[in-house]
């Protein structure tokens, strides 16, 4: 793997920066660090707008396991395009898909309330209910792994059977026939009229989109990782913001250095209030 601000990275993104390309980013260990507490993750206020500048710009989207009415808040418009629930929920939606993901998750939580709920509640798992999916989270349990060993049979036993996907501490649980967040981003892509795809991630439930043969411009992980499909990667969500900034200055053709606070730069406040 390549890391993306190195010189070969930051070559790359010049040639990126001019093409009309759907810019898109994991939300949890990617656009903010991941945190013990969920209800507690926000964007920070110079990443919120960094991401407003590149809008203005060129197509955004936030793709998230996270729900859209969990995710839409703590974006707060900063991006106009938003897929939530691993690629369930989004603008190309349809209302059967989702009423079929509801239904099937209701009835998953009956099965696992009569079969389950003690043994998860014994490892110290939670279970997410996010309406058209579900995610055990184990981060609170005392031994982590061992929670997901004990759990993954419990979870395999649901009629009709999911798809199950690992998190970082987590299980995420999907209606079958749903292919994650890469056929959601293609699609996305596509329906905006956009040459490619440029994304950034930051686990498993990312390798869907960079594991695409069609569409993918550019996937990149934070954290590097043996084994992704991603040709590059960086160290920490920090250096995610680091990204956002030369891709807008690249695009303004405006000098790529910025105070070292993270605040914009004279020629991109010029920009903004022009």
């Amino acid at each position: 793997m390549i890391h993306l601000l190195s010189d070969e990275g930051r070559h790359v993104l010049r040639a990126v920066a001019v093409r009309p390309v759907l810019y898109a980013f994991d939300f949890d260990g990617t656009l903010a660090p991941i945190s013990a507490e969920r209800d507690a993750v926000r964007v920070s206020r110079t990443m919120s707008e960094w991401l407003q500048e590149l809008s203005k710009r060129s197509c955004c989207a936030v793709v998230s396991g996270r729900a859209l009415a969990d995710l839409a808040p703590r974006i707060n418009g900063a991006v106009p395009h938003l897929i939530g629930n691993h690629g369930i929920e989004g603008p190309l939606s349809t209302q059967e898909t989702l009423l079929r993901a509801e239904e099937v998750c209701t009835d998953w939580k009956r099965q696992m309330v009569a079969e389950a709920a003690a043994l998860l509640a014994a490892l110290g798992a939670e279970v997410e209910d996010k309406r058209y999916s579900l995610t055990v989270h184990v981060r609170g349990a005392r031994d982590a792994e061992a929670a997901c060993r004990q759990t993954l049979p419990l979870l395999r036993r649901l009629t009709p059977a999911p798809q199950l996907i690992m998190g970082k501490y987590s299980i995420n649980v999907l209606p079958p026939g749903q292919g994650g967040k890469g056929p959601a981003t293609l699609a996305l892509m596509v329906h905006l009229r956009r040459s490619g795809l440029f994304f950034i991630g930051d686990d498993e439930t990312d390798e869907s989109v960079f594991a695409m043969t069609e569409g993918l411009t550019l996937g990149v992980r934070v954290g590097k990782q043996a084994g992704s499909h991603a040709k590059y990667f960086l160290n920490h969500p920090g250096e995610v913001e680091e990204v956002i900034r030369f891709l807008v200055h690249r695009m303004d053709r405006t000098p790529e250095d910025v105070d070292p606070d993270g605040r914009m730069s004279t020629g991109a406040r010029s920009s903004k209030n022009s």
